[in-house]
């Protein structure tokens, strides 16, 4: 227990603590009239991207939105880190630093409703030029489409993120259940919420702020039916509303089925007055699984395919271009203050080992790995394998040469400094290592083609039967990951095909902050401490089965309770530790 904390302070001390550290801005109201009478509207909708670029000088862990994926990653047993000493995203790893007064809750509570409030002037100001039809006119239909697809995938991340799910750990759950916090999200805020509506904005309870992102999902599919798609990632078009469509069925479907008691909660206020969102419209869990698998359809069909093995590996695009399997992307220009003026801070540095300048490259040992207990599971006949160094090819000339060189930029004496799991898939731009400023510049996936055949597979597998859903999940990687066609889905039932699919993420999706989102919605348990664990010692915390990790829970700031009183705040779990990093005597 000393030594614990001896370690976690040496580990923090570097860091921003509490709130004070961060300007202080309260961003949960809508845009002003003078605001939109002041807009231009190219100008205003190209700013929703433009600022998943914004980044606080100085706070070492932000480099953007894109910082989130590390965040969300680093949370789950997916994203070990070789060596802690220049970790900037120990707090969730280490599992008890998450409270309300510290910087990081208010730092991503302020990106994601600053996030919004760029969505909400974007929808106020197209909608207050209507067609003559009073409808959107059809040259803002991809404008119109984008904000609502940012501003629907914001307030579902924030939901998932932010409401406080059954952990396991009595001290945590029974504050939750007496603060009458259980099943409320975030305040939503439009943009036609004042800002005195803001300072007295209670937590929306999930069926309402579903309901909410659904009613901008199918806003957006109206706005953009029968358009292509668009030229420029960074915008939204119908292939990225039907990917949203599809990850919020599959989170609907999952909970109304592990809680039949939220399905009768939701359906009892279908016919609420007082919320003027779109109706669910089902009675089943089944069918949010129906819907799923149908619009994860959709968006394979909106043209696009999966990476493949060549793109992959390729060390100067790989991960780090726009590729034909990318729906959406975060797109840094060379021009862009995260790329001229970040260096060991930026997204690069932390997640490609390749960057000289980085704190990932072996001078420095922070880069990341794969979990070895999912590593082990990997056969040899899924060529996604060698994106990890395999444990007995540490320092060997000749796998370099006939495994890992066609996927990285370094020679063999660089490439052998590094140790067994860590982790090549993400790249400088053009594969320049050197230079920051040319370096720093890439794209990183918001949402790709492979995640939907994955989706279609466990949905179709839960409405229609095992044996559809194995059928997809095999055609998936056989055609596209095994070299052999070897795959078999030989999980016990329909929960093994669950288990199947969610080990498909966690290889497909590593890195990209997306397998989070399965911990919570299949409340699986997250596992960092075991005999062999890669995970630094620190970091090895172990959650309960069929719960959800209290460390993965974010935290309200208190700022916003001090701007907005209706707001409850989450139990805090740097107020107490009520769980212990796994040590080798257990």
């Amino acid at each position: 227990m000393n030594r614990y904390i001896k370690t976690l302070l040496a580990a923090t001390l570097a860091l921003p603590m509490l709130t004070s550290c961060l300007e202080e801005t309260f961003p949960t109201s809508g845009a002003t009239q003078e605001q939109v009478d002041q807009a231009d509207k190219s100008y205003i909708v190209n700013s929703i991207p433009a600022y998943l670029h914004k980044f606080t000088s100085g706070v070492n862990y932000d480099c953007g939105m894109a910082g989130l994926n590390i965040w969300r990653d680093a949370s789950t047993a997916d994203l070990p880190i070789y060596s802690n000493s220049y970790d900037y995203f120990s707090y969730v790893a280490s599992g008890i630093t998450l409270g309300s007064q510290w910087a990081l809750s208010q730092y991503v509570w302020e990106r994601y409703y600053g996030l919004i409030q760029k969505t909400n002037l974007a929808i106020q100001t197209i909608s207050a030029e209507l067609d003559s039809e009073g409808g959107i006119k059809s040259e803002d239909a991809e404008a119109a489409c984008t904000a609502c697809a940012y501003r629907a995938n914001a307030y579902m991340e924030m939901a998932q993120w932010y409401e406080y799910k059954l952990t396991g750990f009595e001290a945590f759950d029974s504050k939750a259940k007496a603060d009458g916090i259980m099943g409320l999200t975030v305040p939503i805020v439009t943009e036609n919420t004042t800002e005195a509506e803001g300072r007295n904005n209670p937590r929306a309870p999930f069926y309402k702020l579903y309901r909410f992102v659904l009613t901008d999902l199918n806003n957006g599919e109206r706005y953009m039916y029968g358009m292509n798609e668009p030229d420029n990632k960074a915008f939204c078009g119908l292939g990225v509303i039907y990917g949203l469509q599809a990850r919020l069925w599959q989170l609907l479907g999952t909970r109304f089925e592990l809680h039949p008691e939220d399905l009768s909660t939701a359906l009892s206020h279908e016919d609420d007055a007082d919320i003027p969102y779109d109706k669910f419209g089902v009675t089943t869990a089944r069918e949010c699984f129906e819907l799923a698998a149908s619009y994860a359809r959709k968006a394979i069909n909106s043209g696009y395919s999966p990476v493949t093995e060549t793109q992959w590996f390729d060390p100067t695009t790989g991960f780090n271009t726009v590729s034909n399997s990318w729906m959406w992307a975060d797109i840094i220009s060379s021009d862009d203050g995260l790329a001229k003026n970040l260096v060991w801070t930026s997204w690069v540095s932390f997640m490609s080992p390749e960057a000289s300048y980085g704190i990932a490259c072996s001078d420095y040992n922070g880069y990341r790995m794969i979990d070895n207990r999912l590593f082990d599971i990997i056969p040899d006949s899924d060529w996604r394998k060698t994106t990890w160094i395999a444990p007995d090819d540490v320092g060997k000339e000749e796998a370099f040469n006939t495994k890992y060189a066609r996927g990285t930029s370094l020679g063999y004496k660089d490439w052998s400094k590094y140790q067994a799991y860590a982790g090549f898939k993400f790249h400088p731009a053009n594969g320049d290592k050197d230079i920051s400023t040319s370096g720093n510049a890439v794209s990183i996936p918001i949402m790709r083609v492979e995640e939907m055949y994955l989706i279609e597979a466990e949905c179709a597998g839960r409405a229609y039967g095992v044996g559809e859903g194995r059928a997809l999940l095999e055609a998936f990687v056989n055609g596209y990951r095994y070299k052999d066609g070897s795959y078999k889905s030989t999980g016990e039932g329909l929960e093994g095909l669950i288990d199947d699919v969610f080990t498909q993420k966690r290889i497909e999706l590593w890195g990209e902050g997306q397998i989070l989102w399965d911990y919570r919605r299949l409340e699986k348990a997250i596992i960092k401490g075991y005999p062999g664990t890669n995970w630094p010692e620190l970091y090895r915390l172990n959650s309960l089965p069929n719960y959800v990790a209290p460390w993965t829970t974010f935290s309200l700031p208190q700022s916003e309770r001090d701007y907005n009183p209706a707001v409850i705040l989450n139990p805090d779990p740097s107020q107490g530790v009520y769980y212990f990093p796994w040590t080798e005597d257990e």
